[in-house]
């Protein structure tokens, strides 16, 4: 089992059926599934929602952690989160697996499912959270760091 992202005392989170939802402090939103729940269309629906209300209205980046167990969805449900509505909440999405052959696994079903954002899998956590930060651009109107 994997260490949970979501620190205990954090504030935000959201619990859907069949994942745990958080905003990250460095802007990209964090999505740890549940273990032995199968994802259906609705699950997917709830769980897009959630990620928007976190987000505030601004497309952020997702890390979606599958790491702790094997979990599965229905084509209804993948599709949903390769579709339009999840594009309007992540800028790109990064997932976590649990070693190297089960990301060449995934990325065969990934082929069938294109996502309409940037979608890698990963077996190493800091390459994806270094891939996913790449995608957070600085607001223009914040104040400049050179002098």
């Amino acid at each position: 089992m994997s260490e949970s992202f979501i620190p205990r005392d954090a504030r935000g989170v959201i619990d859907t059926r069949t994942e745990r939802l958080w905003l990250h402090p460095d802007g990209y939103v964090i999505a740890e599934v549940k273990p032995g729940l199968v994802a259906d269309l609705d699950d997917a629906i709830v769980n897009v929602e959630a990620v928007a209300t976190l987000a505030a209205g601004k497309p952020r980046p997702l890390l979606l952690d599958m790491r702790a167990h094997a979990s599965s969805a229905t084509r209804e449900c993948r599709e949903y989160y390769a579709g339009s509505e999840a594009q309007r909440v992540n800028l790109a999405a990064a997932m976590l697996v649990r070693s190297n052959v089960s990301r060449v696994i995934g990325n065969f079903f990934l082929g069938l499912n294109k996502t309409r954002f940037p979608f890698r899998l990963f077996a190493d956590v800091d390459e994806a959270i270094a891939w996913l930060r790449s995608f957070i651009t600085k607001d223009p109107s914040a104040p400049s760091d050179q002098t």
